[in-house]
């Protein structure tokens, strides 16, 4: 059986927004470009159930482990609904770090760099297998 997410990447031609419905969940990917073995993104989006905020954001760093440095809760605040993840910054290679959102229903993944004391937003690649081990992992309870 083909993965649904394998089975989107074949249909977009270039770059674009992919959207995956699956039983746990909806997946969006911004794609700059695909080839049969990667994928070039923006941003990750993975949607799944609602989840405690707090919780989430303490379990979520040791199950992400398709990301190369592992990131740490920065802004935790259920309150307002939402927590901030980053690359801890002894792992930080060349000003470049991985931030991911953390939301009751979704979770959001991208890479930036520092440049000139400014944040700048980061494509970054991935192989297919990546890609799909990303969503599995945010999914994981």
């Amino acid at each position: 059986m083909t993965d649904p997410l394998d089975q989107a990447l074949d249909e977009i031609e270039g770059s674009g927004t992919l959207v995956v419905d699956e039983a746990s969940g909806r997946t969006t990917v911004d794609v700059i470009d695909v080839d049969r073995l990667g994928v070039k993104v923006r941003e990750i989006r993975v949607g799944r159930g609602i989840r405690d905020i707090a919780t989430e954001a303490a379990s979520l760093p040791a199950r992400l482990r398709a990301i190369p440095a592992r990131v740490v809760p920065c802004e935790v605040d259920p309150k307002l609904g939402g927590a901030v993840l980053r690359t801890a910054p002894e792992h930080m290679r060349r000003g470049r770090f991985f931030e991911v959102d953390v939301l009751p229903e979704e979770t959001g993944i991208r890479r930036y760099r520092v440049r000139d004391g400014e944040r700048i937003q980061e494509d970054f690649t991935v192989t297919r297998d990546q890609l799909r081990e990303f969503i599995d992992e945010v999914r994981e309870e």
